[in-house]
């Protein structure tokens, strides 16, 4: 697998609203559903964190294009498939639409390496978070069904950990992790960071992410 692997599902947005312009990019685990020691493996062991569905709604109802963006090393070790990938997420859809008719999830992208492969898109390193950049801003040329394998990164400029934070393309982007992988990704994207406790998810922070007065979180890749 030489790029992240893209489930594109564009919907459209709620009646009477129109698109902010804005991505909100949500880390899986630990945010929308809840985590495990190891991975989650099946669709039995895929249970949504409370209100996760409500805050996502919230969020589309606010004019947000919403992007997954996972790391999930268990398809390169070998311990399963892209088919059960989707069956998982396809699981996770469901039990947030169940919980609210405007939580659809736009696009999930997952990174499917290990550390030691040193790609570009497992986080904190912001490959996931440029192929959904492309995908809303620069109509990426890309013909998406259940799966697609994809890496932009050429068209990024290479991050500088140690220089100030870069500006994003808009100015409301964020990020929600319970990892500082996910604020670094965020970060060298120049996005809005929320930090969360994975016991709780994104319902810790429902209230902030819909307020664009709300900076986030402050965050430093090297100290």
């Amino acid at each position: 697998m030489l790029g992240a692997i893209v489930e594109y599902h564009p919907h459209d947005f709620p009646d009477g609203v129109k698109s902010n312009g804005a991505i909100a990019f949500l880390d899986r685990d630990g945010v929308l559903n809840i985590g495990r020691a190891g991975y989650v493996n099946n669709t039995e062991q895929m249970v949504k964190l409370e209100n996760a569905g409500k805050v996502v709604g919230d969020l589309r109802r606010l004019g947000f294009r919403v992007c997954v963006v996972t790391n999930q090393s268990a398809l390169m070790r070998g311990l399963w498939n892209t088919e059960t990938l989707v069956e998982i997420h396809n699981h996770l859809r469901l039990q947030l639409l169940a919980e609210d008719d405007d939580a659809h999830l736009d696009v999930i992208i997952t990174c499917p390496h290990r550390n030691i492969d040193r790609c570009n898109c497992r986080k904190p390193m912001p490959g996931m978070l440029q192929i959904g950049d492309a995908i809303f801003r620069k109509k990426l040329p890309v013909n998406i069904g259940l799966n697609s394998e994809v890496d932009v990164s050429g068209d990024y400029p290479k991050v500088n950990w140690w220089k100030n934070k870069p500006k994003p393309s808009d100015d409301n982007d964020l990020i929600v992790g319970d990892r500082k992988s996910d604020l670094g990704a965020g970060w060298a994207m120049g996005l809005r960071l929320f930090k969360v406790p994975e016991q709780v998810g994104i319902d810790y922070v429902s209230d902030r992410v819909v307020n664009f007065d709300d900076r986030g979180d402050s965050f430093q890749p090297v100290r």
